[in-house]
C-alpha cells in the first residue's frame, strides 16, 4: 500500500520547467488532458482500497478483538491479551489436522480471514502486472511512432508499480506461510490489521490526492491534515513501533517453545528454516517500509498542491 505513485508526470511537479521554447500550447494541453486522465483511474482505485482497507480493519476488530493473542496496543480487549498466546502449544500443522487443535475456536474466523486477504494481495499483484505490461506496450508503441516527448516517463512508472508489486509479493508468501501452522496463523492475522491501519490513511491521502481540483478532499489544507496529523502518525505507529517491538519480537522470541515442538512432529531443522523465512520476511516488510516512509515525508504531490495553492 504505497504513497501515490508521483512519478508519471514528473514535469507537474515542477511546473516551472514547462518553458515555451520546451512545449507548445496544444503539447502542454495535450499533456496535462493526459495527467487528469490518468488521475481518475487512480482515484477510483484509491477509493477502492480506502473501502477495502476499512472493511477488512473493521471486520478483524469485530472477530479478534476479545481473542487472547490481540495484544492490546491494536485494541485487544482480552484480560490476558497477549502475542504470546499466538504460540499454543495446542496448534500446529494445519495440513495434518490432528495436529492443528482449535484451541481457542477462532480456526474458522481465521481461515476467511486468510482468504479474503490473500484474495486481494492476489488482485493487487494481478493489478500491478497488468500496469506494468501497459506501460511497456505503450513505450513500445511510442519508440514504433519514433515520438521524441513522451507524456509518461517510463523508468519512473515502472519503478512506482515495482516496488508495490514486491510488498504485495512478500505480503501473499506471508499469508500462505502462516496459514500453514496455527501459531503463525494468529501472529500474522495481528501483523495483517497493524499493516492495513496504517493502509486506511495511506488510501485516504492518495484519495485526496487524486481528487477533482474542484473538490474539497484536495484543498491544500485538508490533503495537508491528512499527511501531518492522520497519515504519519498511523505509519509510525503501525509499522516502526508495533510491528518491530510487538509482532517481530514475538516471532523471535515467544515462539521458541512452539518451535521445538514443530522440531519433534517433522524432521530436524524444520524449525529453523520456519524461524528464518518468516524472521526474514518480516525483515523485508520492515526495510519495505523505511523506504515507503521516506518518500511519504518528502511527497512531491504535497508540494505540488501546496505551491498551486500559494499561486492562486
Amino acid at each position: 500500500h504505497e504513497p501515490a505513485r508521483y512519478n508519471d508526470n514528473a514535469v507537474l511537479t515542477n511546473p516551472a520547467n514547462a518553458t515555451p521554447t520546451t512545449f507548445r500550447r496544444s503539447s502542454s494541453a495535450s499533456f496535462y488532458s493526459s495527467h487528469h486522465s490518468f488521475s481518475a483511474p487512480r482515484y477510483a482505485t484509491a477509493t477502492f482500497r480506502l473501502l477495502y482497507t476499512s472493511i477488512s480493519c473493521l471486520s478483524a476488530l469485530i472477530l479478534f478483538q476479545s481473542a487472547e493473542f490481540w495484544p492490546r496496543v491494536v485494541l485487544g480487549k482480552h484480560e490476558q491479551a497477549s502475542t504470546r498466546h499466538c504460540w499454543d502449544l495446542g496448534g500446529s500443522f494445519s495440513v495434518l489436522g490432528f495436529l492443528d487443535a482449535d484451541y481457542d475456536n477462532r480456526k474458522g474466523q481465521l481461515k476467511y480471514f486468510f482468504l479474503a486477504q490473500a484474495a486481494y494481495q492476489l488482485h493487487s499483484l494481478c493489478f500491478h502486472i497488468v500496469s506494468m505490461l501497459l506501460l511497456l506496450h505503450i513505450q513500445f508503441q511510442q519508440r514504433r511512432q519514433h515520438q521524441q516527448s513522451r507524456p509518461i516517463s517510463m523508468k519512473t512508472s515502472m519503478q512506482s508499480y515495482f516496488r508495490p508489486m514486491m510488498e504485495h509479493v512478500i505480503v501473499l508468501a506471508l499469508l500462505v506461510g502462516a496459514y500453514l501452522f496455527s501459531g503463525l496463523r494468529r501472529l500474522g492475522a495481528v501483523t495483517v490489521f497493524t499493516l492495513e491501519v496504517s493502509s486506511v490513511f495511506l488510501q485516504l491521502l492518495q484519495v485526496c490526492i487524486y481528487a477533482p481540483e474542484s473538490s474539497w478532499l484536495r484543498k491544500p489544507e485538508v490533503v495537508g491534515f491528512v499527511h501531518r496529523c492522520l497519515t504519519i502518525p498511523s505509519f509510525l505507529y503501525c509499522r516502526f513501533f508495533v510491528l518491530p517491538f510487538f509482532i517481530w519480537y514475538s516471532a523471535a522470541f515467544e515462539s521458541s517453545e512452539w518451535l521445538e515442538q514443530i522440531e519433534k512432529v517433522f524432521s530436524p531443522g524444520w524449525s529453523e528454516r520456519i524461524y528464518v523465512v518468516f524472521n526474514s520476511l518480516l525483515c523485508l516488510i520492515f526495510v519495505l517500509n523505511l523506504v515507503l516512509f521516506r518518500r511519504l515525508l518528502n511527497h512531491p504531490h504535497i508540494q505540488k498542491i501546496k505551491r498551486e495553492s500559494t499561486t492562486k
